[in-house]
């Protein structure tokens, strides 16, 4: 299920409601909420990291002014069109560097996500009305789901855009993405799940099948979490060589 926009949101808390009978909602409480803020390490660097690279192609900038051989109206052109794109560049080189520091942050609230998990699963299991052994896994993936984009990544997406000043509303919208890539494509491993499901017998309870999947979680997450930095670094990565380039571009041209 792919997940891309509210109503798609909307479209799986309901598939949950009315197949599971969880309102996973319930579960983003202010407690939850709260451990998630106090996992957020980066929004502590993230003006330090990304306003530092700004600062550097600031002070290049400046520094142009002296170096350039400068007369006239170029002084003009280079104070106003230099300067932007000096920022802009530094802005992008930034977000860029930023990226790689999200690794810790984001493991740590993917593994408070499962714990989150655990809580529905142990729900789930004490009724025990609507699982049985030919649907754990997708039981399992549709609540992962559920967990991932009804509480977690709303939940990390305001705390940053409210702790993160200036530039917090662009570094949620890239956590989002990273959070909503590694969501797409995690998978439930299969080795471990099939030998729950034989150790679970015929009850239809799933906390054995979510125990056996966590144990398998680390390695499964390392690699996801790799790729889908990957993923969100590559605009970004092009947007800033393409301003480099320009930049580069625009002092040849005016000197």
């Amino acid at each position: 299920m792919k997940i891309r926009t509210q109503a798609d949101v909307d479209a799986l808390d309901k598939k949950i409601k009315t197949e599971l009978g969880v309102d996973v909602s319930k579960y983003r409480d202010e407690e939850a909420i709260e451990a998630i803020s106090g996992l957020l390490v980066f929004p502590l660097y993230v003006v330090s990291w990304t306003v530092r690279p700004v600062v550097l192609a600031f002070l290049l900038y400046i520094c142009g002014f002296f170096l350039l051989d400068l007369i006239h109206i170029q002084y003009l052109l280079y104070g106003i069109v230099g300067l932007v794109l000096a920022l802009v560049t530094g802005l992008f080189a930034g977000l860029l560097y930023l990226t790689l520091r999200f690794r810790s942050d984001l493991e740590g609230i993917m593994n408070y996500s499962m714990s989150i998990m655990r809580g529905i699963v142990e729900d789930m299991d004490q009724l025990n009305t609507t699982t049985h052994v030919g649907n754990r896994k997708e039981v399992l993936q549709l609540l992962f789901l559920g967990v991932m984009h009804i509480i977690t990544i709303p939940a990390v997406s305001s705390i940053i855009g409210n702790r993160v000043p200036l530039i917090g509303g662009g570094i949620a919208h890239i956590v989002r993405r990273v959070l909503t890539t590694m969501t797409g494509l995690f998978k439930w491993d299969e080795k471990n799940l099939q030998a729950a499901t034989l150790q679970a017998g015929d009850e239809g309870k799933i906390l054995p099948a979510y125990l056996a999947g966590v144990r398998g979680f680390q390695n499964i997450m390392n690699k996801v979490l790799k790729v889908s930095i990957r993923v969100v670094q590559f605009p970004i990565l092009l947007i800033f060589g393409f301003f480099a380039l320009l930049t580069l571009v625009f002092v040849w041209a005016i000197n």
